[in-house]
């Protein structure tokens, strides 16, 4: 099969606006905002990854500026208090810096949305549905946290006999338990993709198993030491108690102790931020050896951001489709096929659309005229603006 000449776009679109169309893509508005759209549902190249990191660094900077303006006569201690007194201006707590807390908590929560999803968009290629589970839990507890930025651990009421401590500590319960959660299914999922698993999947070496068992076992080490002082503790406590029934409760009594409460949830804290902010450097940057259904899934969560100058475009792809060698036309018209028959088309254009990437897809495998392909095309991107569901996943199929 030889290459097909692709007539002039003039022929296709007149010679006022042909060499707009071919040079012309992106409006430098719709770029910005299909990059930032992009970046915050997870697409980030290792550049944009590296930097978003940083941010880490700052919103510990932001919490430390909370510490350093805690009431020194208060005296702030991490075996007597817990992480969230930094964001309590009750007087006996930190009154005067309270505000630095609430900002660190709300802006760590937004910085880590893009990673959960930066995760979720590669773990999905190992099982499906555990990445779903794993991603929901992490993603209810950054809701959580964001809240736990909102409302601060005060003895203030916030309505009746509800204060803002009580809905504070409730949201930060569903954080610990949603992220702590989260974290074991996606060591799994570590576990899951080797293939000499018994599961028997198929999808090995998707992951670089070196970094993400390591993951997995300080995921594992941390929760089960947490589990282990706690359990301790509580064992300590009972016999101690039945000694003396005059003692406090069992978080009292625990503060200032290797059990104390406040200093295991300051280490809860520091692990869950290892792993929202480490995890993601473990996983390979780029999403290759997936089939072409995965790829395709993969890719339709990016087309409803892609809605560019349909003309434009089409011009562009079929210049690269129509001129390249035997073997990229042959996998321009597969991929055509693969995408007319891939599930998630369904409800996004009609059957027409459908019927007509069938067509074109056989077209350029009979050998037929670029011509003859061009005034379909043509005739296509006139009255349908389905193409915006579907033209950018040919230009990377093409790329």
């Amino acid at each position: 099969m030889h290459s097909v000449p692709l007539q002039p776009s003039s022929q296709v679109y007149g010679d006022s606006d042909s060499s707009h169309l071919l040079q012309n893509t992106y409006t430098h508005k719709y770029t910005q905002q299909r990059s930032f759209l992009l970046y915050i549902t997870g697409h980030l190249s290792p550049l944009q990854l590296l930097l978003h990191s940083i941010s880490l660094p700052l919103i510990w900077c932001i919490y430390g500026l909370s510490y350093f303006t805690y009431n020194t006569s208060n005296h702030y201690s991490v075996l007597s208090c817990t992480f969230s007194f930094l964001g309590s201006w009750d007087s006996n707590r930190n009154p005067t810096g309270w505000y630095w807390f609430t900002i660190g908590m709300v802006l760590s929560s937004l910085f880590e949305v893009p990673l959960v999803l930066y995760v979720h968009l590669r773990l999905v290629n190992v099982n499906k549905t555990l990445a779903q589970v794993g991603t929901g839990f992490w993603l209810v507890g950054i809701v959580s946290q964001f809240l736990v930025g909102c409302f601060s651990c005060s003895n203030s009421l916030l309505a009746g006999d509800v204060s803002f401590g009580d809905v504070h500590n409730n949201v930060a319960s569903v954080t610990f338990v949603a992220l702590l959660v989260g974290a074991p299914v996606y060591a799994a999922l570590v576990g899951y993709d080797k293939p000499e698993s018994c599961r028997k999947i198929g999808k090995g070496n998707i992951l670089n198993h070196f970094y993400t068992d390591l993951f997995m076992i300080i995921v594992v080490f941390a929760i089960c030491t947490v589990v282990f002082f706690c359990v301790l503790w509580q064992i300590v406590y009972l016999v101690l108690k039945s000694k003396n029934p005059d003692m406090g409760s069992s978080f009292n009594e625990s503060m200032n102790t290797v059990f104390s409460f406040a200093l295991w949830e300051n280490v809860v804290i520091i692990t869950l931020y290892i792993i929202l902010w480490g995890f993601p450097f473990t996983l390979p940057t780029r999403i290759d050896g997936l089939a072409p259904k995965q790829r395709l899934s993969i890719a339709f969560k990016k087309i409803q951001l892609d809605q560019i100058h349909l003309k434009t475009d089409i011009a562009k792809i079929w210049y690269l489709i129509l001129n390249q060698n035997d073997v990229g036309i042959r996998n321009a018209a597969d991929f055509l096929e693969n995408l007319a028959d891939c599930e998630e088309m369904e409800g996004l254009v009609s059957q027409n659309a459908i019927q007509t990437l069938t067509k074109i897809a056989k077209m350029i495998n009979n050998h037929e005229k670029a011509d003859e392909i061009q005034a379909i095309l043509k005739e296509f991107t006139k009255s349908s603006y389905e193409l915006w569901n579907w033209q950018h996943t040919i230009k990377k199929c093409i790329k």
